[in-house]
């Protein structure tokens, strides 16, 4: 379950060079049972994780659980399952003796969450962990579903969604977008083009999995140089039973609907295990309609899209491998995109985006290895292809207008070091490979071939109250370009002088180096520094000529260098009883920052923009928590905000998103729970050159849920009413602000079913 990318060859000469273990080898035994506090049942799939070393387990069909071979020491011990409360208990583990602990657990909107996205070293706690982490279990996703994670994660006060209409959306976190911000799944990039226009969204169907994770810290080392913004990991329901599989069936079931946008999905998966093998299967639908507003309704802006997944694995005592297909396909449309590139009128063609990814992986490895370094060795394969099409609707007849083809095989192999004592650590090399070809009319980029190889390792010290975090990553980046297919027409060369492609390599060595300082057992606070560089992508050294998806007429920069960031952030989190939270401030300072300068001129009917470097800082503050005033009422506040300009004119980069704060409540009664929402934005207008700023808005959210729990089921009946004021609001960081208001009031139903 772990997903760090990370190292081969070079990860095993490291190891070979560390010193000797500061633990014991013998280790003891953790058994306990969880239960239901209301009636005594058992609790079936609760997560058990024994904090420190990260190591997991699930409760059984009776509500036990056995943890082998933990390094004798004081630990707590962690129980938690959605939509349950979470509970820790402190024990002492003893070398070849057994532990028992029993955990009781109730019904409560709110409890603590675990994370395997934010740490190099496994599973830990949101709050232990040394990244700021968003994390949305699968309860949050089944009572909130949407088209896209960019959709859902807009609700989250760190969290923005860039659009080009509903079916496009990607998250936006701390004010940085594309290039910058990696969406993976399960703990592998997706493969798809989203990062590189407006136009493209991350197309993984949110009722398909089963937790959302957003990092937004210092997670660069971790992930690769293009995760200085964030992380967001997408888990499917199989990959969380991977790692602590118990006989048995466990599933789920999704239906929803919505009325703005005539919403309908449904999505169910399936993991069946015995005497030490597992196979998996899952699949669904969904599609919407335009959407209305309190304007009217949005032409072309219906979705799409289908999806598919099976898998089979082997877990035995040692040894492990898993392999599995997944296919994704939709269609939505791009609105007033015909529009822009053609005249304006009302018989401008309708611009569709068609796309399928495809992936297969395989995962091969060894744990609890009898060697004095060495707890898990692990070695993941992933083949993805990426393919859509541009099409425009004439006279009921579909033109395709340009091809775009992404394949990529992403190689990663990591050694975790035995888990115990002060000391831990993984150590990785990571290698991508990647085949990008265009064909077409807005074929803008070369077709080009881009390697990448990266080795990492990271450690981490336990000094009791305080954790001590180093980091280290060497990357190395190349493209390699070959001449287009058909030569680029350019108007009027007086305004654009089409530059030579050629062929590009970037080095860098990043490091970080963190500390973790415990407030006693309710409160902790956290600091990062982190020195890291980003090589260009290729659509800012390659793309040329008319793009849609950004509004400009784009000219690439053959002169790029990588950028360099120097990043600070420091968290303040609590967690009691009655209260928790976190408060998060941070500070990027980053040199040869690159963006897209309009220059005044313009081709085809958008404006030129060049890509150009400068240096820049974005500063900002992210918070949220809860407060319990009552038995029955939690309070919920957020809030998010950033400032990112370039630093020589203190010119505002574009579409940042403004202040953002939210207020909530949750109200439970037995298994019913009320969930009013305020969420407000203020008027945005520190904007870039050309940009429209954006007035002030407030949105009302009411939402509803009751669950029934019984020992090896929950059910889930939900309704959410949206924009209930029917305010006409603007997102700031949509591409198609000016011509299109965001959605306007409407009301979504569920039922989710999880079955173990």
């Amino acid at each position: 379950m772990g997903i760090r990318q990370l190292p081969v060859g070079l990860a095993l000469a490291l190891v070979g060079t560390m010193p000797p273990p500061l633990f014991p080898q013998d280790g003891g035994t953790l058994r306990g049972t969880v239960s239901l506090i209301e009636n005594g049942d058992p609790v079936h799939g609760a997560v058990v994780l024994v904090v420190g070393p990260g190591l997991v387990a699930l409760s059984d069909e009776r509500g036990a659980f056995d943890i082998e071979n933990v390094p004798p020491g004081v630990y707590e011990i962690l129980a938690q399952r959605e939509h349950l409360t979470a509970e820790r208990q402190t024990v002492v583990i003893a070398a070849a003796e057994i532990a028992i602990v029993d955990f009781a657990l109730g019904l409560s909107p709110v409890h603590e969450e675990v994370t395997v996205t934010a740490s190099a070293t496994g599973t830990e706690t949101t709050f232990e962990a040394f990244n700021a982490i968003t994390t949305l279990d699968s309860f949050d996703l089944e009572t909130n579903v949407d088209v896209t994670i960019g959709a859902v994660l807009e609700r989250e006060p760190v969290v923005a969604k860039r659009s080009f209409g509903p079916g496009s959306s990607r998250p936006i976190i701390r004010g940085f977008d594309g290039d910058r911000v990696l969406v993976m799944q399960n703990g592998i990039r997706t493969g798809d083009l989203s990062a590189q226009s407006g136009d493209r969204g991350v197309s993984i169907d949110p009722a398909s999995l089963e937790r959302l994770e957003v990092v937004h810290g210092s997670a660069t080392l971790l992930y690769g140089s293009n995760a200085v913004g964030g992380v967001v990991n997408a888990i499917t329901p199989h990959e969380t039973f991977l790692n602590s599989v118990g006989d048995g069936l466990r599933g789920q079931v999704t239906i929803d609907a919505g009325s703005a946008d005539a919403q309908i999905g449904g999505n169910g998966s399936v993991q069946f295990a015995r005497k030490h093998w597992t196979v998996w299967g899952g699949g669904g639908a969904r599609r919407t309609e335009d959407y209305d507003t309190p304007e009217g309704t949005v032409e072309n802006s219906a979705t799409e899209l289908a999806n598919a997944r099976a898998g089979f694995g082997y877990a035995g005592q040692t040894l492990f491998f898993s392999t599995g297909y997944q296919i994704e396909d939709g269609r939505y449309g791009v609105p007033f995109a015909g529009a822009i590139v053609g005249d304006g009128g009302t018989d401008a063609p309708l611009i569709d985006l068609d796309h399928r990814r495809q992936s297969v992986r395989l995962d091969v490895g060894a744990r609890a290895l009898d060697t004095r370094v060495i707890d898990t060795l692990r070695i993941a394969l992933n083949y993805l292809d990426w393919h859509h099409e541009e099409v425009e609707a004439e006279d009921g007849l579909d033109v395709v207008g340009t091809t775009f083809d992404n394949e990529s095989i992403v190689t990663r192999v990591e050694a975790n070091q035995r888990p115990g004592g002060r000391l831990s650590g993984t150590f990785s090399v990571w290698a991508l490979t990647r085949d990008y070809r265009l064909t077409g009319a807005e074929a803008l980029s070369p077709p080009t071939t881009q390697q990448v190889f990266a080795a990492f390792a990271h450690e981490e010290l336990d000094l009791s109250r305080y954790r001590l975090q180093f980091g280290g990553r060497l990357e190395a980046n190349a493209y390699q370009v070959a001449p287009r297919a058909t030569p680029l027409e350019v108007p009027d060369r007086s305004v654009v002088e089409p530059p030579e492609p050629r062929d590009h390599d970037f080095l860098a060595t990043s490091v970080s180096v963190g500390v973790q300082a415990s407030l006693g057992h309710t409160g902790t606070v956290v600091a990062n520094l982190t020195r890291s560089y980003r090589a260009p992508a290729l659509e800012e050294l390659f793309n040329l000529g008319p793009h849609v998806g950004n509004l400009t007429f784009e000219v690439g920069n053959q002169h790029l260098e990588r950028e360099s960031t120097l990043r600070f952030d420091v968290s303040v989190r609590h967690r009691s009883r009655r209260a928790r939270g976190e408060v998060n401030a941070y500070v990027y300072d980053i040199r040869d920052f690159v963006f897209g300068a309009l220059t005044g001129a313009v081709v085809d009917g958008l404006r030129v923009a060049e890509f150009l470097q400068g240096d820049s800082r974005f500063v900002g503050v992210d918070a949220e928590g809860s407060v319990r005033l009552h038995e029955q009422l939690w309070l919920n506040l957020g809030l998010g905000a950033v400032v990112a300009t370039l630093r020589d004119t203190d010119e505002s980069l574009p579409r940042i998103p403004p202040f953002q704060a939210h207020v909530g409540a949750d109200i439970p009664y037995r298994g019913f729970t009320l969930n009013p929402e305020w969420i407000w934005a203020a008027a945005q207008t520190r904007v870039f050159r050309g940009e429209t700023a954006t007035d002030s808005y407030a949105i009302l959210n009411v939402g509803a849920s009751y669950v029934l729990l019984r020992a090896h089921a929950a059910h889930v009946f939900s309704v959410r009413a949206y924009n209930l004021t029917n305010e006409l609001y603007r997102n700031h960081t949509s591409f198609i602000k000016e011509l299109a208001p965001e959605i306007g009031r409407g009301v979504k139903v569920g039922y989710p079913l999880r079955f173990f």
